[in-house]
């Protein structure tokens, strides 16, 4: 069986930070969740290419535009079987959160959208995140690579529940251990599991907020994150005697009580 050669590219480094949020640099979670990405690829018997392996740029010195050209030119000049980008997302609405996958508008409805979708789902189904579905954009990565080219938005550093959580090794191993997952489908490679799985996320104490509806406490803890805190709503609108409906369409929780 031949062995599949990938190309990951974890986006921005050096003197170029990417997204910014409150506490973290985009650059330095992408390269995270890309040497987990790697070390799970090599496990089901990938050849693995990386843009950079440390905090610097694919060519020190040079324009942006020359940076991405580079990275793309590796990808290229190895014959590549796929070009995978990593990175986290910003917004002006700190609301925003979830995972999604950009193809060139060129592949719309071709095979790069297929493994964009699939990759998308096993995050999101893998983390509990948001699945945002596949984008179309014109970024230059994408669009001077020779073959099938994704670039993943793991999350919104800019929303603080999310930030919080891309901030944990062990969710940046989830996210990587599901990518991998799917690339082995893609490649009809068997996945193999780490043998060393990092321990589920745990919070300090004076991160756990509790809350009391007319005396009675919720089953589990509230958390505070970045000032605001964050409740199970399923266990707020029982206490409350509130009836909760989940809309799929517009990602929308109400809870209504009486008539």
């Amino acid at each position: 069986m031949k062995m599949p050669r990938l190309v990951l590219d974890p986006g921005h480094g050096g003197r170029d930070p990417g997204a910014v949020g409150k506490r973290l640099k985009e650059k330095d979670v992408n390269l995270k969740a890309c040497l987990y990405l790697r070390d799970a690829l090599v496990r089901a018997g990938f050849q693995v290419l990386m843009t950079r392996d440390k905090d610097t740029e694919r060519v020190p010195g040079v324009t942006d535009a020359v940076d991405l050209k580079a990275r793309a030119m590796l990808a290229n000049t190895n014959s590549a079987d796929l070009y995978v980008s990593w990175h986290y997302d910003a917004s002006a609405d700190e609301n925003v959160h979830g995972v999604s996958v950009w193809i060139h508008p060129s592949q719309k409805d071709k095979t790069a959208y297929y493994k964009a979708d699939l990759l998308s789902h096993h995050i999101a189904a893998a983390t509990g995140q948001k699945h945002r579905g596949v984008y179309l954009g014109d970024f230059q990565v994408l669009r001077d690579t020779m073959m099938d080219a994704l670039l993943i938005e793991g999350g919104f550093i800019t929303n603080a529940a999310e930030e919080a959580r891309i901030g944990d090794e062990r969710f940046l191993q989830r996210q990587a251990e599901a990518a991998a997952e799917a690339l082995c489908k893609i490649f009809d490679r068997r996945y193999i599991a780490p043998a060393v799985t990092l321990p589920a996320a745990t919070y300090r104490s004076d991160d756990r907020v509790t809350v009391k509806v007319n005396g009675a406490s919720l089953v589990q803890h509230g958390r505070l994150i970045e000032g605001k805190t964050y409740v199970p709503v399923r266990e707020l609108a029982e206490l409350l005697g509130c009836a909760i409906n989940w809309d799929n369409d517009t990602h929308t929780v109400s809870l209504t009580r009486g008539e």
